[in-house]
């Protein structure tokens, strides 16, 4: 029989992978009857022989439409996880990747977010299948060396992805789907430059007006002035052309005496 933890988290993976009754997925899945096949599901003793642990689940290609439970993360003995070429979503359980864990096929998916940190540390990965999915953010460098060390490693046709050779390079202000540290940063100065600015140009306004009001003549005034100056104007023509006349001998224009 099985632990009762791996009872739990296969219960909780039927439920949330919406494994078709077609399959068995009934009772212990290390005990199973004539009725309880756990089609997919593959157990084998542990270390002290005492019990049954899952050590492969293999439903590539069933149709599944759910996604993968957070109660994965108790299958500590799992070596193979294949979950291939579904209509599976959601994101990525933060703690998957077991450290027994050697084989990941999660390809051919809607599986969105970032890739959790917790597959970097998973020390005996050797085969990590992510492509054509949805996932976004900076790609885990443990976790890309896998290629590079032996394993193999595929993250084509996940736009979002970033940060590693045959990626994009990751934007300055996003990290995993997140405001990054220095967007943060960016942000918060761009912000007080906006203030401070705002600040300032306030009290050149209030400065401005000030000035206006203390020094500039009122409408008035500026209305008398300027007919003042236009009755100064009229005089002196009338006064040039006076004198021309004068000098004509002519009569005055303006009704003086002949």
């Amino acid at each position: 029989m099985c632990f009762v933890s791996v009872v739990v988290a296969m219960r909780a993976l039927k439920e949330s992978l919406r494994v078709p009754d077609r399959m068995g997925w009934n009772g212990d899945p290390c005990a199973p009857t004539n009725w309880d096949t756990w089609e997919g599901v593959t157990c084998h003793p542990n270390k002290d022989e005492t019990a049954l642990v899952i050590s492969q689940i293999d439903l590539g290609s069933q149709g599944l439409k759910g996604s993968i439970s957070e109660q994965i993360t108790l299958l500590s003995d799992l070596v193979t996880l294949n979950l291939s070429t579904n209509s599976l979503g959601g994101t990525l359980p933060s703690g998957l990747g077991q450290q027994s864990l050697s084989r990941l096929d999660l390809s051919n998916n809607q599986f969105s977010g970032p890739i959790p940190e917790s597959l970097a540390s998973a020390t005996h990965l050797q085969l990590v299948l992510l492509n054509g999915n949805l996932l976004e953010g900076r790609v885990p460098e443990e976790l890309y060396s896998i290629g590079v060390h032996g394993g193999a490693i595929d993250l084509s046709g996940n736009k979002g992805l970033c940060g590693v050779p045959s990626l994009p390079q990751c934007s300055l202000f996003w990290d995993n789907g997140r405001l990054s540290t220095g967007g943060k940063i960016a942000i918060g100065f761009s912000c007080l430059v906006f203030v401070c600015l705002l600040v300032v140009g306030y009290l050149i306004c209030i400065r401005r007006r000030r000035h206006d009001y203390e020094f500039a003549p009122s409408h008035d005034l500026t209305s008398m002035a300027a007919k003042r100056n236009k009755y100064q104007r009229q005089k002196s023509l009338m006064l040039l052309e006076m004198e021309s006349q004068h000098a004509k001998g002519l009569p005055s224009p303006y009704g003086g005496p002949h």
